[in-house]
């Protein structure tokens, strides 16, 4: 894990953040608006009125948390999530030596930083002059 922010750092200063620049979940959410055509002379009408008829059920689901929502699809990862399931629940966490060892990297490797790592390497030659 470690490893992997080396990468990421270098690929933000070069492209900015991954989310903007990724055209998966736009592709992704694009097929599931072309599956709602019904009416394939008037494309546009059908997905909108599709659309707008899932909204009012997901909106009106939340209010009513007992019933079971019509037309909307479970997700088959509930009940993992949830802690049921035949296998345990995953979770890693980083030691803290290792969240520091991280955090140090990050702070060492941006711009916003460098002049106050600068200013501390010419402190540091200036009171030992004969350290290395």
């Amino acid at each position: 894990m470690i490893h992997l922010i080396v990468h990421l750092v270098k690929e933000i200063k070069c492209c900015g953040p991954v989310y903007l620049r990724w055209m998966y979940p736009v592709e992704r959410y694009m097929k599931i608006l072309k599956g709602y055509t019904k009416n394939l002379y008037r494309l546009e009408a059908s997905i909108v009125e599709r659309y707008i008829t899932e909204k009012v059920i997901e909106f009106c689901s939340e209010y009513i948390e007992k019933a079971k929502p019509v037309g909307l699809l479970e997700s088959r990862h509930d009940d993992r999530v949830g802690g049921k399931g035949s296998r345990e629940l995953h979770v890693i966490t980083p030691s803290l030596e290792d969240l520091f060892q991280a955090h140090l990297y990050v702070l060492n490797n941006s711009n916003e930083v460098l002049p106050y790592i600068l200013k501390h390497e010419a402190y540091v030659k200036q009171n030992n002059p004969k350290m290395s």
